[in-house]
């Protein structure tokens, strides 16, 4: 079989873990040259291991920048570095994003808001506009990271359901703006999916994530079975192969039809 993403270069933040890393791993799979963005330089060293892997040991279609996407000087790093190393931008994946326990109106403190908006909004914001100019030269796309939960209430998760909601609308209104450029934008908005990013409701990250995936096994759409973070990047891969190429301003709910099945995986967890 091609590989869908041949001779494409892709930024893909928050790739040091999780849903950045499976996007990271399958398009390295698929031929692309892959720009990985974290904050822990020793679990990029680990992802960066495992897409030259996927690549067939390419190391050269690879290329590293650690740092906090909060700080804009790491946001222009990723993308000059990017396009000085490939000499083109085609995919711009802003896969990295933040949880807080304690975010409801009772709980969420100034810090915790800004720490939500400022990861999950406006480094995503200003990062697209970093990389805007070289994707205009190659038509390429953006695909945004939001969430199935978008349309419901979950007190618990105030705060970034406000983040992900703007996102989603953010997505919607660059697909209008950049349509005009030939850039498309669309938004993959996942369910649960066992990553990471549990650690912000505890210490325990296998046992949270355990605990969520048997709630969700039994309140599952498609039954016996939890999605997993390759059935996210696949999502990811549609949007940015040229099967999509007259899609975009849509967000692409991954979450097994679970967000349209009763009560959801985080109104489980005790805050």
């Amino acid at each position: 079989m091609a590989e869908q993403l041949n001779g494409k270069v892709a930024v893909v933040t928050g790739s040091s873990s999780g849903l950045g890393e499976a996007v990271a791993v399958l398009f390295a799979s698929q031929g692309a040259k892959v720009t990985l963005c974290g904050r822990n330089e020793e679990r990029l060293r680990s992802v960066l291991e495992k897409v030259v892997k996927a690549s067939g040991g390419h190391e050269d279609r690879f290329l590293t920048v650690q740092g906090d996407l909060n700080d804009k000087n790491v946001r222009k790093e990723i993308v000059e570095k990017t396009v000085e190393k490939f000499g083109r931008l085609d995919i711009l994946v802003p896969s990295a994003g933040v949880i807080h326990r304690n975010q409801s109106i009772s709980t969420a403190s100034e810090e915790i808001y800004d720490d939500i908006m400022d990861t999950n909004l406006k480094s995503v914001f200003f990062l697209i506009q970093e990389a805007v100019p070289y994707l205009e030269k190659t038509k390429g796309t953006i695909i945004n990271v939001s969430s199935a939960t978008t349309h419901m209430a979950i007190p618990a998760v105030t705060v970034s359901l406000l983040s992900k909601v703007a996102l989603d609308h953010l997505t919607k209104c660059l697909a209008v703006d950049l349509g005009a450029k030939g850039i498309r934008v669309n938004s993959v908005n996942p369910g649960f999916f066992p990553t990471r990013i549990m650690r912000y409701f505890g210490d325990d990250v296998e046992k949270i994530n355990s605990s969520v995936i048997a709630f969700e096994e039994d309140k599952a759409v498609l039954r016996g079975r939890v999605g997993t973070v390759e059935d996210f990047a696949q999502a990811a891969l549609f949007l940015a192969s040229d099967a999509a190429g007259f899609i975009t301003g849509e967000l692409l709910k991954v979450d097994g039809g679970r967000s349209y099945g009763g009560q959801f995986a985080l109104q489980a967890i005790e805050m």
